[in-house]
């Protein structure tokens, strides 16, 4: 049992400190670091003392600790699957913006705004992209 125990705790220990220490961890909210470590801490008290898991879940209503804790990593995936989908919405949204001040800016330096004009070196409708 203590070399399970052991073998679980550096796991944990792997994880929380690779999380922490990446490079994209910067971009990470102190609410959700410390929710993390939160999560650590009590996957530690578990390994630790299972009984203590199990009481826990009788207290809240369900029968095993095992349970409790496949409920609790269930709603931490969730948590995961929607933050992830959050980040991707607001990635795309970054990327469009981004396009479109491209776009913009590129119609720009086609067509001198100031003399109403096309520019000296591009005629009106000229396209370098097209074939």
């Amino acid at each position: 049992m203590i070399l399970v125990q052991l073998l679980l705790v550096g796991s944990f220990a792997a994880v929380f400190f690779y999380a922490l220490r990446s490079r994209t961890a910067h971009g990470v909210s102190a609410t959700k670091k410390l929710a993390f470590m939160a999560f650590m801490l009590v996957v530690l008290i578990a390994v630790f003392s299972p009984r203590l898991v199990t009481d826990v879940a009788n207290v809240v209503g369900v029968g095993r600790g095992t349970d409790l804790v496949l409920y609790l990593l269930a709603v931490m995936f969730c948590f995961y699957v929607v933050n992830d989908y959050l980040r991707g919405q607001e990635s795309r949204n970054q990327v469009h913006k981004l396009a479109r001040r491209i776009a913009v800016l590129e119609a720009l330096e086609r067509y001198d705004v100031t003399r109403e004009v096309p520019a000296a070196n591009q005629p009106v409708g000229a396209d370098d992209d097209r074939s």
